[in-house]
């Protein structure tokens, strides 16, 4: 499989592009948080809640083509194949649990999104599917580019930038953070690495 490269600065443009053909506001506008949800959806994708993996292993899915997933049947105590059409995002339900961070379920759909705005054409066809396993195994390209380009989504640089300017005076570091990723509900390390990224802190 032939792996596309994109440079940060592309990945830029599409999460713009995504974002203002939703609505401009959101990206010029005064900052507030990302509806990602309402614009995977608005991409003419399905998005679905279901428990993926008995072990929590799995938080997120993009199935590329019509076919049969495995879901985990809790109440049963284990799997069936769930019949998935083509565009769909599957996210594992433990993230709406009350003890999940909001942060972690908006992340997991913009990087599942993410992989169907930069990996469609590489998977479409194979049968395989691209997911986002819990813990550090995050460190292949295409899980890489997926993760960059789900932060650039919920952070857009110009608002990151607004927020900031706005808000740093009289506040220390830790608050400005802290302030801003209630904002932009996101986690504060999503919010620190983007502005560090930025050399904002």
């Amino acid at each position: 499989m032939k792996k596309a490269y994109y440079r940060e600065q592309a990945l830029e443009r599409i999460a713009r592009d995504v974002i203002t053909a939703y609505d401009p506001r959101l990206y010029y506008g005064s900052p507030a948080a990302i509806p990602i949800e309402d614009i995977i959806e608005a991409q003419g994708l399905v998005l679905e809640y279901q428990y993926l993996r008995n072990n929590g292993r799995v938080l997120g899915e993009t199935i590329f083509d019509d076919g049969l997933t495995a879901i985990y049947d809790r109440e049963n105590h284990r799997y069936d194949l769930l019949p998935v059409k083509g565009g769909t995002i599957l996210i594992d339900c433990s993230l709406c649990e009350e003890e999940a961070s909001t942060g972690r379920l908006r992340f997991t759909c913009a990087h599942e999104l993410g992989h169907w705005l930069l990996h469609k054409k590489l998977f479409c066809g194979t049968g395989e599917n691209a997911a986002l396993r819990s813990g550090n195994e995050s460190d292949n390209t295409l899980e890489v580019q997926a993760n960059l380009l789900g932060s650039i989504l919920l952070l857009p640089l110009p608002q990151v930038k607004r927020c900031f300017y706005q808000l740093r005076s009289g506040r220390t570091n830790q608050q400005l953070v802290t302030d801003m990723a209630g904002i932009f509900q996101v986690s504060k390390q999503a919010m620190r690495i983007r502005l560090e990224n930025h050399n904002l802190l």
